[in-house]
């Protein structure tokens, strides 16, 4: 394989950790290979070498599967008894480049914290997850990435029997803001101050010779950022509880995420979120109150006062984050910010009125004022579109806009229907579908039928949690 392991991890952090091999649900069968993010992380081979990698009877050199421990405050309520429940960490590599990545396989079997699990996961939520990381991977937000997905040859019970999978992702670190509440919650407090110096150390070295607010300024900018992006372009993680938050900003374990189709920022997915407390609108105050568990669990360990002024600087921070990004979605670029802030804010409520697609509607803006296109949105947006000539003087940012706004995201309705194929055998809508995904900003993919939102009986009111 020629990975270059280092597996600190496991050596450092044995009190939180269990080891074990992985267990395959019969031989595999690999499905999606992820050869450039492979050749970056300095791996040789290809697919199918990985693919037997993973089903060997006997752990791979370099290998030190491992189940994490961990808690978190799952929709509010503390839980004691969290941990990697059907996946291991399989080891950290060292890259070419000198960064440090985890390799993390999901499905690989029971392990002691599954709560009675069986250790599985299903090829529908293996195959939402590798499209979900990739997709937001090219659209420039903070993820994990997937590697190889691979299908199993035994069947996984869930509401019904469905096709097994096990899939490979890649994190800068898989450490969560659960691990430190465990270690609270036990009163492990050596352990967590080593924990949390060893991914500031690891993913940034320039924060570690830093003051403790310093490096806790760094986790509240990039979680902050990564809930921005989100806002930006629509999506909805769907279960933001504190053991799926990533101390180091990446979207982390991908559940029953979507993206708005028309414009309903109300609406939730989660079946069993019946209060809507991971609702879109809400994922922006989730994060502080998430970021405020973490301060309490670090008290720990630190002196967290001093954090409380970094809380402070959250809500102007992502404020400013999403409003350039939403300054680049409509060509607001030379636009004074107050003024951006009241065309961003009608817009929005333009797209909820006429109960507009959310994405496509930046497409359909581009296109008027590129080609003169009269479209949906156009003809709905009548005084806006006025008040937008006027302050961007007929002079949008064009060029800004093709290199941000996606022609085509991730839909639910082609999801299920990746998902459908992949599950009879065909994988042509699959690849099909991951190959305009990984470049959505092309504008050869305006009449694709990937870029088509869906019609009425396609919509998707509810998604379930179950992988």
């Amino acid at each position: 394989m020629s990975l270059h392991f280092v597996n600190h991890y496991a050596e450092h952090f044995a009190d939180i950790i269990t080891e074990q091999p992985v267990s395959i649900n019969g031989p595999s069968q690999v499905r999606l290979f992820n050869s450039e993010l492979w050749q970056q992380l300095g791996g040789s081979g290809g697919a199918q070498q990985l693919c037997e990698q993973i089903d060997a009877r006997e752990t791979p050199a370099g290998w030190r599967p491992l189940a994490q421990k961990y808690a978190g405050h799952q929709f509010g309520q503390f839980n004691p008894y969290l941990g990697d429940g059907r996946g291991l960490l399989l080891g950290e590599v060292k890259t070419p480049a000198g960064d440090y990545r985890d390799l993390h396989l999901k499905g690989a079997g029971p392990t002691p914290y599954g709560r009675g699990g069986d250790g599985r996961a299903v090829l529908r939520s293996s195959v939402r997850e590798y499209l979900a990381s990739e997709s937001m991977a090219a659209l420039g937000v903070p993820t994990t990435r997937a590697l190889v997905l691979v299908s199993s040859a035994g069947q996984v019970q869930r509401e019904q029997p469905e096709p097994g999978a096990m899939l490979l992702r890649t994190a800068a670190t898989h450490v969560r803001f659960g691990h430190f509440e465990h270690c609270y919650y036990r009163h492990l407090k050596d352990t967590q101050r080593a924990l949390w110096h060893y991914v500031i150390e690891r993913q940034w070295p320039d924060l570690a010779g830093a003051d403790e607010k310093k490096q806790f300024r760094g986790v509240m900018e990039r979680t902050a950022l990564m809930i921005a992006l989100w806002q930006a372009y629509g999506f909805i993680h769907g279960v933001m509880n504190t053991d799926n938050m990533s101390l180091v900003g990446e979207t982390f374990d991908y559940g029953p995420y979507a993206i708005l189709d028309t414009y309903q920022p109300e609406k939730i997915f989660n079946h069993t979120d019946q209060t809507g407390r991971y609702g879109f609108l809400q994922q922006p105050g989730i994060g502080l109150w998430n970021l405020q568990r973490l301060q309490t669990a670090l008290s720990l360990s630190m002196d967290v006062s001093q954090f409380t002024a970094v809380l402070d600087d959250y809500e102007p921070y992502i404020q400013r984050v999403y409003l350039a990004q939403m300054q680049q979605r409509l060509g607001l670029s030379a636009v004074e910010s107050g003024d951006s802030q009241r065309l961003i804010g009608e817009w929005l409520q333009l797209l909820q009125q006429h109960q507009l697609d959310y994405n496509q509607s930046f497409i359909h803006l581009e296109r008027h004022l590129n080609e003169g296109e009269d479209n949906a949105l156009v003809q709905a947006a009548g005084n806006w579109l006025q008040d937008y000539k006027k302050a961007t003087h007929n002079k949008p940012d064009l060029a800004t806009m093709q290199q941000v706004n996606p022609v085509v995201t991730l839909r639910t309705h082609h999801l299920q229907r990746v998902i459908n194929a992949a599950e009879s055998g065909d994988d042509e809508p699959l690849q099909d579908y991951l190959q305009v995904l990984t470049s959505p900003f092309k504008r050869q993919w305006l009449d694709s039928e990937w870029a088509a939102p869906p019609r009425p009986e396609q919509q998707v009111s509810q998604l379930s949690c179950s992988s």
